[in-house]
């Protein structure tokens, strides 16, 4: 390094810089970048050979390339530090001007920050922030990226859209985590019977076909709560599928109340209204219908 500063001041020997220091601070500033570069590569490599699991291999290569880029800054100020001192009013003004210029990208990256520091989410999550909805694929310095669910789709399943997402809103925006600390939500299914059916029959069966589908997600639901409860205040820890029904003008609302994984949610509820309307229609004392049928038949 000190033979390439050397060669580059014997070659700009004709006054292009009257201060020499001013050069080679220019100069090692140059060696810094590029050095933070190829260290970054390296190490990028060097994740990518060892580790092979995607989601760690994803974590460790975004915590150095943050922490290599932290250093390289730091090195850069320490190199200038000293010669900021006569440009500071120069630096004032053009700070405001950048500052008003580019706030929003001001506000991304202190978003981003935020971010770092106290990771409501992780790559992987599944979050929801306003009307955007889907799995945290990357979480970058300006933006985040995520798989989008929802939209035309229904039941929490992708579209097939990628989604990039200012990171402002870590500032002033509400993030809803789907898997963090607890990775189960509560879900229902609806079922409508007609007046004059064995309501107390169609609940026992509901539970019963439930309790099949559902009692390994209330075992695992249960023992997350309770790890939770260890950071938490957790009021209850009761997870059991319940059955609750509300009588209707013309019918009987019964809806099925149980937690499941965020990511099987459809295909559980799909799981569950095939196998109840199934036992359903076999008891002849139980007549299931819609709102509309129902309705048509009530007048």
């Amino acid at each position: 390094m000190i033979l390439f500063i050397a060669y580059i001041r014997y070659l700009t020997n004709f006054y292009i810089f009257e201060d020499r220091s001013l050069l080679d601070a220019l100069l090692i500033s140059l060696i810094v970048i590029f050095l933070a570069y190829i260290i970054n590569s390296i190490t990028g490599n060097l994740i990518l050979r060892r580790v092979s699991a995607a989601k760690d291999r994803y974590t460790l290569r975004k915590t150095a390339s943050i922490l290599i880029t932290v250093l390289a800054f730091a090195a850069l100020f320490a190199i200038w530090f000293k010669r900021t001192s006569t440009l500071l009013i120069a630096y004032g003004i053009l700070s405001a001007g950048v500052a008003i210029a580019l706030q929003d990208l001001l506000r991304n990256i202190a978003g981003g920050i935020l971010l770092i520091l106290y990771h409501p989410f992780k790559a992987g999550d599944r979050i929801q922030v306003e009307d955007n909805v889907g799995d945290v694929l990357d979480i970058g310095s300006i933006s985040t990226t995520i798989m989008e669910i929802r939209e035309w789709v229904d039941a929490d399943q992708y579209t097939g859209r990628i989604l990039h997402i200012p990171n402002s809103f870590a500032i002033n925006k509400t993030i809803k985590n789907y898997t963090r600390d607890y990775s189960f939500i509560w879900d229902e299914v609806r079922f409508l019977l007609i007046y004059g059916s064995n309501w107390k029959k169609a609940e026992g069966i509901a539970l019963n076909v439930a309790g099949s589908i559902l009692g390994e997600f209330e075992d695992l639901a249960q023992k997350e709560l309770r790890q939770m409860g260890q950071k938490y205040f957790i009021t209850t820890y009761d997870v059991q599928t319940k059955l609750y029904m509300k009588m209707q003008e013309n019918w009987i609302e019964m809806r099925l109340r149980y937690v499941v994984e965020p990511r099987k949610r459809r295909a559980i509820s799909h799981l569950l209204v095939s196998n109840i309307l199934e036992a359903l229609e076999k008891e002849k004392d139980i007549m299931v219908g819609t709102a509309t049928s129902i309705d048509l038949m009530g007048r």
